[in-house]
């Protein structure tokens, strides 16, 4: 979903915060996403390196670049960036298809089948929340905020020329 083009009037009531279902679906969707990225990545690095053979720094670093990379989108999502949501889906879409070949060749790794089992759940819980109708609309609303924001800005910045030129 994009955003929308239509204009709005200066007549429509914009509330202080989104819709609570919108709030809701974000915090839902960011928690889901914080899980699955967790599990994923622990599970990913498990399979194709070895937890035990990366080091336990070196796994600190990268989980803390993903924290932050993680935050950075999540942020831009609360801007109103509708970039930002792409980035997000096509990274659990990458993230689901390397994670494709460890759930194949679960057998050897039969101890963790709770691990693999939830973190797709909240992968395709995190995708569905992603691109749920509730989701979108947050982003939208935050997105119209910014906008009018920008736009009252810009309205006193001339409101306040207009004075220092009286002057």
């Amino acid at each position: 979903m994009n955003r929308q083009t239509k204009l709005k009037s200066d007549d429509d009531i914009v509330g202080l915060f989104p819709p609570m279902k919108s709030i809701a679906a974000f915090l839902a969707a960011t928690l889901f996403m914080m899980l699955s990225i967790a599990l994923l990545n622990l599970l990913i690095l498990d399979f194709y390196f070895g937890i035990v053979d990366i080091g336990s720094e070196l796994l600190f670093l990268y989980l803390s670049a993903l924290v932050i990379i993680f935050s950075g989108f999540n942020y831009a999502v609360v801007r109103g960036s509708f970039f930002a949501v792409k980035v997000l889906k096509w990274y659990f879409c990458i993230l689901f298809i390397i994670f494709l070949p460890t759930v194949f060749l679960i057998a050897e790794k039969a101890t963790f089948i709770y691990a693999y089992l939830l973190a797709v759940v909240f992968l395709l819980m995190s995708l569905y929340l992603l691109q749920s109708k509730y989701y979108q609309v947050f982003v939208q609303y935050q997105f119209d905020a910014l906008e009018d924001i920008k736009e009252v800005r810009a309205e006193i910045a001339a409101e306040v020329a207009a004075d220092k030129a009286k002057y």
